[in-house]
């Protein structure tokens, strides 16, 4: 009997010896790569592969069923890729296809997934995921340079997608609180989005294509849209939402056009379409339910819209050239 106790307990013993394997494979060809793994639990899994010179890799997993996978190459140099994750079942995916570019990947948390792609050459990435089953997607590059993406999300259940096609594009993203959703497309050169979402179920999304285009996205507050499209260059658009259920939409197709929304309250909704070079709408809406949509279908179009109070509605329409228009309703 206590033999059949004894071969018992070594059997449990070496089960658990087993259930707590990590996995790391690491494929080097080339010349001065230089990769790091540390693994700290149960089941974790790091797979790097390096095909090139002077590539840099570095993977800390800490926790139960984390996976990583790294790609440098095919014929990469100088790539420095960097991923850290705590929690359970993490999934980060990094592929850099280039020389010179930069990523960075911190997961905190559980169920979390990073896929990044780098093609190009001095591009940089960089993913805080903090909380529970986020989810972040960056395309840089194909095949361009000098892109820079940050993503930052703290909370559960946040969506983003980053996409940068050109050289020299700019995306900063922050998603604070749950279920919010983010959308970052820019094709060109030069171009500048920044996304701030703080609280529950807010979805933006921003397009640029052109040159030197430039927007700036807050969402303070639930359930709250804004979309930007921006085609063309020098095109400036920003939207702040403080409140709930807030919708804006801007649409900008020309040259140095500009457009500026504030909502603070409920319910609002504000739509501005600038058509042409070098127009300028501003909106400001204060209260509950207010309606504005502007129409700027030309050159040099002013128009300025101010809604405080409840229930109002506004429609501007200018087609042509340095036409004027001011709105002012309160009650």
């Amino acid at each position: 009997m206590r033999n059949v106790i004894l071969s018992f307990a070594a059997l449990m013993c070496g089960s658990l010896m087993m259930a707590q394997f990590n996995q790391s494979d690491v494929n080097s060809v080339g010349n001065g790569n230089g990769s790091t793994v540390t693994q700290t639990g149960l089941t974790n899994n790091s797979d790097v592969d390096q095909f090139g010179n002077s590539n840099d890799s570095e993977v800390s997993q800490n926790g139960t069923s984390n996976t990583s996978t790294m790609l440098q190459g095919f014929l990469s140099n100088d790539n420095i890729s960097s991923v850290s994750q705590s929690g359970v079942t993490n999934d980060s995916y990094v592929w850099q296809d280039g020389d010179t570019n930069t990523s960075d990947v911190d997961q905190t948390g559980n169920n979390n997934v990073s896929y990044m792609e780098q093609w190009g050459n001095s591009n940089t990435s960089d993913v805080d995921q903090l909380g529970d089953d986020n989810i972040s997607t960056v395309f840089q590059g194909y095949p361009n340079d000098n892109n820079f993406s940050r993503v930052l999300q703290q909370g559960d259940l946040n969506d983003s997608e980053v996409r940068q096609d050109g050289d020299g594009n700019f995306s900063v993203m922050f998603q604070v609180g749950n279920r919010n959703e983010s959308d970052v497309n820019q094709f060109g050169n030069g171009n500048s989005s920044t996304v701030v979402e703080v609280g529950n179920r807010n979805d933006s999304e921003v397009d640029q294509t052109g040159i030197s285009n430039y927007a700036y996205l807050v969402q303070d507050g639930n359930r709250n849209i804004s979309d930007v499209d921006q085609m063309g260059d020098l095109n400036y658009s920003a939207a702040f939402q403080t409140g709930n259920r807030d919708e804006s939409t801007v649409s900008q197709n020309g040259i140095l056009n500009f457009s500026y929304v504030t909502q603070d309250g409920n319910r609002h909704i504000s739509s501005v379409n600038q058509f042409g070079d070098n127009n300028d709408s501003d909106v400001d809406q204060d209260g509950l339910q207010q309606t504005s949509m502007v129409n700027q279908n030309g050159n040099d179009n002013t128009s300025m819209v101010t809604q405080a109070g409840n229930d109002h509605n506004s429609m501007v329409n200018q087609v042509g050239n340095n036409n004027g228009s001011n709105v002012n309703q309160n009650n």
